[in-house]
């Protein structure tokens, strides 16, 4: 690994040769609720899509100036918890529990690996800057039976290209209560990471990318046997802006190596651009020349610039690929969330659900799978299951956060996990876990001081639970905090003027975004294939009524972006398709073209995932707020888990493709 950080360091200094600005600090995963729930916010409220965590300093400082005309007790607030950061040298956080509990070791979500039954947790950090280019933060994470330094790292460059070495957290995805790929649930791993903060070229490019040493394992597969060593995990992300507010991005995760098993440059480069013939095994590549492990995701997210802003984020990931094809996923999980920054002006909402079939986590070469000390990397739910079990499952998390003006704040989460049982994927019996969770603080001089409340039932029916008191300090900022708690009612801007009529702005920004409600048929083919290779496929006609709901944007004279949801039914079936990119094309006062792409979900004895896309015509406002629809679109290869019972000859999954077109008005509103 020491080359390998050797030539990202020589990378940086030559990129960072023209760095327009020094390299800058993080703010904190999970580790300070009420400073990140108020970033969040924040940048919703300025348009700014989220894509990875931590989220970098200057990123906000550039957010700044429109959250401060939309809400100005907000922008006084995020100047005061920004201003450690901008320091010299300061103590930029500092947290601390004490707490009561029951006996059950479940993992608290996205906690750094913090069991719930752990009488206590403490976190800081510090930073100190040597120049524009050096940056030093040093801190950590424990609580019962382990410290991980987490944020203690050396960072140089600037803002295209800044190399950071040390215990750096990851989080890829636009979601904020669970990742699948790589999150907070694990403890920090010590890695070099090489990433942008400013974007570049005209697609707005942002680019992540980071080599990682994982905890030692002691059952890595290897010449008919188990090997030891710390496998290593290889992760690249990129998004682009293609518009303002609206982002794509793609992600990438390779475990690889450990002990005696091979690895090198070469092996890397070649598993990442043919994952098929280079990390699948097949009669030319046995399980000692395989690669390793990998996961892959492309995400989808859009803030909408209302007079209540919202932000709608999706995510499509997969396990592994099938059928010897680079682009078609087995072991697939699609997530999806909404957030409400301001469902009043001191109220934000935020609902994310996750479903993912089998194999997440699990792995024939790496026994302990993609984890780290024992603890899945990616998505809490996957925790909520017996260790070792390959089982797929669906969750929900809900958050509501009440940040008060006299500074107090009262968050309350939900979440809940099933995994499938029995006949379906398993032989174990679960059971839906439940989580409550309530947090309440408020400022204390330096500090913001607290209680946080959890409980629930485990996928075993077993029951946890935790009370602990929480203090954290606040440092210099507390004074400036306290005055902006001050601020009068007036100061905050809500897109109302003083008469209560809406401002040229708000009215402006509402007229760029419009929803609508999609109503027709849906005429169709469905092709499922048994055992592809093996048995013909078996095509059926079918029609229905078909449902839609979306919301889409207009960025010029011609181009809208947006996304929708779509329901149909496919020979007694659920068939839901979530459009990540729908694109439409406005031809003079009437017409329209569209093209969209995304991932579609067919509800068979276990649900089937896989591309969905499609074109089509739109008359545009044949009538006062219709419009007219014709659709061709197609669900391609969607795969699902075989149930115990069913034929194989040749693969555990079956799958279906779906071939239609859909005729339907929409009311736009």
């Amino acid at each position: 690994m020491r080359h390998k950080v050797r030539a990202a360091a020589s990378l940086v200094i030559l990129l960072s040769a023209r760095a327009l600005a020094g390299a800058s600090a993080y703010l904190p995963v999970n580790l300070a609720p009420e400073f990140e729930a108020r970033v969040e916010r924040a940048l919703a409220l300025a348009g700014v899509p989220v894509m990875t965590r931590p989220i970098r300093v200057d990123v906000v400082l550039a957010a700044l100036p429109a959250v401060c005309e939309r809400d100005r007790l907000l922008c006084r607030r995020m100047r005061a918890g920004l201003a450690p950061y901008l320091a010299a040298m300061a103590v930029t956080h500092a947290h601390m529990e004490a707490a009561a509990t029951e006996h059950n070791a479940l993992v608290q979500p996205d906690r750094h690996g913090a069991p719930m039954d752990t009488a206590w947790e403490l976190a800081a950090n510090g930073l100190a800057r040597f120049g524009e280019h050096v940056l030093v933060g040093v801190g950590g994470v424990g609580y019962q039976n382990r410290f991980t330094p987490t944020g203690s790292m050396l960072s140089l460059g600037g803002d295209r290209a800044q190399l950071d070495l040390g215990y750096r957290d990851h989080w890829w995805s636009p979601l904020r209560l669970g990742s699948m790929l790589i999150g907070t649930e694990a403890a920090t791993m010590p890695s070099a990471t090489l990433s942008s903060a400013a974007p570049l070229t005209r697609l707005h490019l942002r680019y992540e990318l980071f080599l990682a040493s994982m905890s030692y394992s002691e059952r890595i597969a290897f010449h008919n046997g188990l090997i030891s060593g710390r496998p290593e995990l290889f992760g690249f992300h990129a998004d682009v802006e293609l518009a303002p507010g609206w982002s794509l991005g793609a992600s990438r995760l390779l475990q690889f190596g450990g002990g005696a098993r091979p690895h090198s440059w070469r092996a890397l480069w070649r598993a990442f651009v043919n994952t098929t013939r280079y990390d699948n095994t097949s009669a030319q590549l046995n399980t000692d020349q395989e690669f390793g492990n990998q996961q892959f995701a492309v995400s989808s997210s859009l803030v909408l610039p209302l007079r209540y802003p919202m932000s709608l984020y999706m995510e499509y990931a997969a396990e592994d690929t099938f059928h010897a094809e680079n682009t078609r996923f087995g072991s697939s999980a699609v997530s999806a969330g909404l957030f409400l920054p301001r469902l009043r002006p001191d109220l934000q909402l935020r609902y994310e659900f996750s479903e993912w079939q089998t194999n997440w986590y699990v792995h024939h070469i790496y026994l302990d799978g993609m984890s780290n000390h024992d603890v899945v990397l990616g998505q809490w739910g996957a925790e909520w299951r017996q260790q070792g079990d390959a089982v797929g499952a669906q969750a929900h998390a809900l958050e509501l956060i009440w940040d008060r003006r006299n500074g107090r704040q009262l968050d309350l989460q939900y979440r809940t996990a099933l995994n499938a049982s029995g006949s379906y994927y398993g032989a174990v019996r679960y059971q839906r876990g439940h989580e409550l969770t309530l947090g309440w603080s408020r400022p204390w001089r330096s500090w913001r001081v607290g209680a946080r409340l959890d409980g629930g039932r485990d996928e075993f029916g077993d029951r946890f639970g935790r009370i602990a008191a929480v203090a954290s300090y606040a440092g210099v900022a507390a004074a400036a905090r306290s005055a902006a708690t001050e601020e009068p009612e007036a100061t905050v801007v809500t897109g109302q003027g003083a008469d209560g009529a809406e401002t040229g702005a708000s009215v402006a920004a509402d007229h760029q975004v419009e929803g609508f409600v999609d109503v027709g048929m849906f005429t169709s083919r469905l092709d499922y294939e048994q055992d592809a290779g093996k048995l013909p496929a078996v095509k059926t006609p079918q029609g229905s009524v078909h449902l839609g709901l979306g919301v889409r944007r207009a960025f010029d004279r011609h181009n809208d972006f947006g996304t929708r949801i779509e329901f149909d039914n496919v020979r007694g079936r659920l068939f839901a398709a979530l459009r990540a990119v729908d694109y439409r094309r406005r031809i003079g006062p009437s017409f329209a073209a569209a093209f969209f792409l995304g991932v579609g979900r067919y509800d068979g004895p276990t649900p089937a995932y896989g591309w969905y896309g499609g074109a089509g015509l739109q008359w545009r406002n044949f009538r006062d707020k219709w419009d007219l629809s014709l659709d061709a679109r197609i669900g391609d290869h969607m795969v699902r888990n075989k149930v115990p019972g069913e034929p194989v000859i040749l693969w555990p999954n079956a799958f279906y493709s779906i071939y239609g077109a859909s005729l339907y008005l929409s009311r736009r509103f």
